[in-house]
């Protein structure tokens, strides 16, 4: 039987081919992910001080706070209106793949009640239109959790604690609505220009097919299959996308300087 290799070791994997300087940093990575999803696990504390854990809808502010509507009869609030410290966990809502390798978030911090909640109030029936149906319920009510500190992971070996003002001065990716589309559409209809990319953008000659995992504004990030097995790549559009508009024609720039790029193999170096 094969030996185990202690994960996080430091040689589990390769190292990230192509331009790794131009990922998004955690604090937009988290903001991002937050905004692009819209259901959150929330969890409280009980009387006896146990983690209660529930399923939530929100919608966020304009800070980047987390807004749920809520009922006066459920344990959460119970709990909230006693010990304000609370969590969220929201994950990658994408389908498929393994969820531990995908992207997740739990955000620290506090519940508060909302007194006039106008904004709020119509944002989330926006977003959520079957609340129409109880939001004006005497017993319910909006509130904010105030994000203290926040644990992103961004799949296996990624993770950091994003402290709370970096969270809230940070953007959200103009391409966040969008990318799972772009993904979709790259993959299935030109496989052929993500192994362009991973072979002469980010300097793997031996690339013999290519998936785009993820499109941001500063960039793509792809798996490589290469001779040497698999491989993550990153390739990093010319400037930084200022919305979904723009993707489009970064991408075919992207092919055209992977055309026109020629990377020496291996073989051919020594």
């Amino acid at each position: 039987m094969a030996k185990k290799q202690a994960h996080g070791s430091g040689d589990s994997s390769p190292p990230i081919a192509g331009d790794i300087l131009t990922f998004p940093s955690d604090a937009e990575l988290s903001k991002t992910l937050v905004a692009s999803s819209g259901t959150a696990s929330l969890s409280t504390l009980t009387s006896d001080g146990y983690p209660y854990g529930s399923i939530v809808s929100y919608v966020i502010s304009e800070q980047g706070e987390p807004v749920i509507l809520i009922s006066d009869l459920a344990e959460h609030t119970i709990n909230a209106r006693v010990d304000q410290r609370a969590s969220m966990l929201i994950s990658d809502p994408s389908e498929g793949g393994d969820p531990l390798g995908k992207s997740r978030l739990t955000l620290v911090g506090s519940l508060t009640l909302l007194q006039n909640p106008i904004d709020e109030r119509e944002k989330y029936l926006l977003e959520h239109q079957y609340a129409s149906f109880y939001v004006d319920y005497e017993d319910f009510n909006f509130w904010k959790l105030t994000v203290e500190e926040c644990r992103y992971v961004g799949g296996f070996g990624h993770m950091s604690w994003v402290q709370s003002e970096d969270y809230y001065k940070a953007e959200i990716d103009p391409l966040s609505r969008s990318a799972e589309g772009i993904i979709s559409h790259m993959n299935d209809d030109h496989s052929d220009a993500n192994t362009l990319y991973a072979k002469n953008l980010a300097n793997l000659p031996s690339c013999s097919e290519a998936t785009m995992l993820g499109v941001d504004r500063y960039g793509i990030t792809l798996k490589a299959l290469t001779a040497d097995g698999p491989r993550m790549a990153r390739v990093g559009f010319p400037n930084p996308l200022n919305s979904e508009d723009e993707a489009r024609p970064a991408i075919i720039e992207l092919l055209n300087l992977a055309k026109n790029r020629n990377v020496i193999p291996k073989e051919d170096m020594k």
